[in-house]
């Protein structure tokens, strides 16, 4: 609605009252064989706008009547009415009209709704066509508004072409939720509003997530609505409100920070009326709203289309029309109304209804002016001409505001529904995303870790199966056997359990479905518990038995043999077997995907998700194997620590089993805890893990079956006995220097203390000598049983295999006649122990040893010492 200003009604009202009408005559070109007649035009001027409107009135007049037979000589008799924007005065103007002779076939006005509406409802009384060049109204448009007012037509475009672009825009852009902000006491923005909504929904799959309404007297409302659209998170906002609270509404929004590179405005055109800087309302100053109107999109009726060079029906271009609707309005300020190009084609709209009218029946028919309203299609100065259901579709433009002025960006075209963006103007800007977008984001190990990961442990097995082919097959060779072979197997396949199982942990919903990803959880458990077992279960076990050989010595020790290491290897084994059932019973798994902690980037809200097998009671099991597998690493830490200084090259292996032990306590404990720091973060996690898991078990392979092969390289037979002299100094070395440092210790204490020091250095001598008894045994017992297998009538093929491993002659003639000459004779050598009171002790201790149990008691048994 228009005002008049308060101004000028003092001057308009002694006008109306002076002057009734005024009365312009506008003769037509007279076309060959047509008759000369004159219809009557109704115009309802208001006085302020006249000087705009009248020029262009004429132009138009001018154009139909000189540069075409449009009209075949009908003369225009234009009334003007001064309205003055006043429901009294306009239904005055009505009534002289009605009154009037000729009677007009239409009015042809006016600027002010409070004008249109009252007549609007009055002219389909008298069957009178009314077309308006400047209403935009919303009311003319609703439901109800072609039965109130049927007669009513406006040539400017309204608010249902402005709802088309704006879901155009936001299609266009891709958004999907928006929010608005309307005025709710103003039936201008509160009505079309309504329609944007349910048009939005129901019309474009667009959801609106809140309206904030808001009135003239409860301003504050709109803090609340913004905070509540704040809160809901939405980015786009369309609102619907007049010019003079817009700075208020954009104040609002500075202070709860909804503007920027996240947030878009959707605001009605004002027509580049400079009305961001009446802030004197406002807690804003003009920087801070032109700051939030940054990137802020503006729509509004086109003032002309942007086709400059297409030619009219009056044979001119639009560029042509334009220049001298120009020319005409140098005189007359009328270029500054956006309403001139619309006032230029109602006249031409008009001049075409009552042509087709005329063509039809020789009278101009009410009926028939509009039908042809309805039915009119010709391109215009403002865009293509046409209607429907009483209302102009036509041109909107978009603007958006950069750098403190509007740039046009995108057009719209009623007429034929389709939406044109400038992409050029756009000026690299990027549409925002229309929430917070929450994103999902499955977390895998890394095709590259894994596939590096994946070959290590391919690499690891192809080694410990060499490591397996070398051990079963030289078997029998002197160095391996006396490593059992058999525990050095089961370390190997432990060791191919722990690569297998890397491979199985990287393994996902990528590889396999979600119905076998629970069995695929069971083998990773199972597999890689298993194989720590097996392989660190069989070190510990050897460890064991070199400390039960060589540390706290026993007139009564027994033979270790591999059967008791396999027990304990058997036994822990079972223990696992036992919980990982008891699991799988009691707490299956299942396959789950748990949501880790979000990350915001680029108003994305990032969701990482992680694929697991939740169990409810799984703790309980877990600190049941992590305790079990704890307590046995201590064990085999501690027995490591007891034998650390047994170097006996004759045991091959007994100094790196103890490494090896060293080893996988140290990576087994670091790799778990970093493994459960870093369980969120897949890659590092498995990363890590997989390096722990292979750096441990290659080492492992590498400390235990390097040596032997370098031996087996070294002494492919196996024939040399390097091991007595390894064997005497481990065992006879280390014993003698720990007496040695026992008694000087000793020798320092109290004089009080010497007797007692006496006795333990006595007892410390007792040991001492017993040790070294056992060993004076053992050669003995070595070199008797040893000649039971070489018979007097030995020949020298047979003599040749003893000691000799895969067909090597070990024995020389001269130790083969030693070994003859020592076991010839019994009675020799009984008397020759008898000589002497020492030899006949001793004799008498190694009588008695035959009661003793000693490891090595049957010599048909492998030598086995780990």
């Amino acid at each position: 609605m228009v005002s008049l200003p308060m101004g000028r009604r003092q001057l308009a009202l002694l006008t109306a009252t002076t002057v009734a009408a005024v009365l312009v005559t506008v003769s037509a070109v007279q076309c060959p064989g047509e008759p000369k007649r004159t219809i009557a035009l109704g115009v309802f001027l208001p006085e302020p706008y006249r000087d705009k409107i009248e020029p262009v009135i004429h132009l138009a007049l001018d154009h139909i009547n000189r540069n075409t037979c449009l009209l075949n000589g009908i003369d225009f008799q234009l009334i003007l009415k001064d309205t003055q924007c006043k429901t009294s005065m306009g239904m005055k103007a009505l009534f002289d009209l009605m009154n009037h002779s000729p009677r007009p076939f239409a009015l042809f006005g006016d600027m002010c709704t409070n004008v249109n509406e009252p007549v609007a409802m009055a002219s389909k009384f008298w069957h009178l066509l009314h077309l308006s060049y400047a209403e935009t109204h919303a009311k003319f448009a609703s439901a109800e508004s072609h039965e109130l007012y049927p007669t009513f037509f406006r040539i400017v475009p309204g608010d249902r072409n402005i709802n088309s672009a704006r879901c155009n825009l936001v299609y266009h852009f891709n958004w999907t939720r928006v929010g608005t902000v309307k005025q709710s006491d103003d039936p201008r923005y509160a009505l079309p509003h309504e329609t944007l909504t349910t048009k939005l929904e129901h019309g474009y799959g667009i959801k609106v997530i809140y309206t904030a309404g808001f009135t003239v007297d409860e301003f504050e409302n709109v803090a609340v609505g913004l905070a509540e659209l704040k809160r809901r998170d939405v980015r786009v906002i369309i609102g619907d409100f007049d010019s003079e609270l817009a700075v208020r509404v954009m104040c609002e929004a500075y202070e709860k920070g909804m503007f920027g590179s996240n947030y878009v405005w959707i605001l009605p055109g004002y027509h580049k009326s400079a009305w961001w800087t009446n802030v004197e309302e406002s807690n804003c100053t003009v920087e801070q709203i032109s700051e939030v109107l940054e990137g802020h999109f503006a729509l509004e009726f086109a003032s002309s289309r942007p086709e400059r060079d297409l030619t009219l029906l009056s044979k001119k271009t639009v560029r042509d029309v334009a220049d001298e609707l120009f020319s005409v309005c140098s005189n007359h300020d009328c270029n500054s109304s956006v309403y001139g190009p619309y006032v230029y084609d109602g006249i031409w709209t008009l001049a075409l209804a009552v042509k087709r009218s005329l063509s039809v029946s020789s009278d101009i028919s009410h009926d028939l002016l509009l039908s042809a309203i309805n039915n009119s299609s010709f391109d215009g100065l403002t865009g293509k001409i046409r209607f429907e259901n009483n209302e102009r579709l036509g041109l909107i433009d978009v603007y958006q505001w950069r750098n403190d002025s509007y740039v046009n960006i995108a057009t719209y075209d009623g007429a034929a529904d389709s939406f044109t963006l400038y992409s050029d103007q756009l000026d690299g800007w990027k549409p925002p995303l229309d929430s917070t977008v929450v994103v999902r984001e499955r977390q895998y190990v890394s095709y590259i870790i894994f596939i590096v990961a994946a070959l290590l442990s391919m690499i690891g097995v192809c080694l410990a199966l060499v490591f397996l082919i070398i051990n079963i097959r030289y078997r029998s060779h002197r160095f391996i056997k006396m490593s059992s072979p058999n525990m050095n197997n089961l370390i190997i396949v432990g060791s191919i359990f722990a690569y297998i199982s890397v491979i199985l942990l990287g393994l996902d919903t990528r590889f396999v479905n979600p119905g076998n990803f629970v069995k695929l959880c069971y083998a990773k458990t199972w597999i890689l518990c298993v194989g720590f077992t097996i392989a660190f279960g069989s070190m510990f076990a050897k460890t064991w038995r070199v400390h039960s050989i060589f540390t706290n010595i026993r007139m009564n020790k027994k033979a270790i043999k591999d059967s008791k290491l396999l027990l304990i290897v058997g036994s822990l084994f079972a223990v696992d077997t036992i919980v990982l059932t008891l699991w799988a019973f009691f707490s299956p798994f299942k396959f789950t995907v748990s949501s880790q902690y979000t990350q915001y980037a680029e108003s994305r809200l990032i969701i990482p998700e992680l694929e697991r097998c939740h169990s409810q009671k799984s703790i309980i099991f877990q600190l049941i194997l992590f305790g079990t597998k704890g307590l046995l690493m201590i064990l085999g830490c501690f027995l490591a620590w007891e034998t650390r200084h047994v170097n006996v090259p004759a045991l091959n292996d007994s100094k790196y089993i103890g490494m090896c032990v060293y080893n996988v306590v140290v990576m087994c404990v670091i790799g778990v805890s970093l493994a459960f720091i870093l369980q969120d973060r897949v890659n590092e996690a498995y990363a890590l893990t997989s390096f722990f898991i292979i750096f441990c078990t290659t080492l492992t392979l590498s400390l235990v079956f390097v040596p032997k092969v370098v031996e087996l390289l070294r002494n492919p037979s196996g024939c040399e006995q390097r091991y007595r002299k390894g064997m005497m100094k481990s065992v006879v070395g280390r014993n003698t220097t720990n007496v040695n440092r026992q008694l000087s210790t000793r020798r320092n204490g109290n004089e009080k203390e010497h007797l007692t020091r006496l006795e333990e250095e006595n007892k410390l001598c007792q040991k001492y000598l017993h040790e070294k008894s056992s060993q004076l045994w053992e050669l003995i017992q070595q070199l008797t049983k040893l000649a039971h297998y070489i018979p007097d009538a030995l020949d020298k093929e047979e003599l040749g295999l003893l000691g000799n491993h895969h067909g090597s002659n070990c024995l020389n003639s001269v130790e083969k006649q030693t070994l003859l000459s020592a076991t010839a004779s019994p009675s020799i050598r009984t008397s020759s122990l008898t000589e002497s009171p020492d030899r006949e002790a001793h004799s008498t201790m190694v009588r008695h040893r035959n009661e003793a149990n000693w490891p090595w008691l049957d010599p048909r048994q492998p030598t086995t010492m780990l």
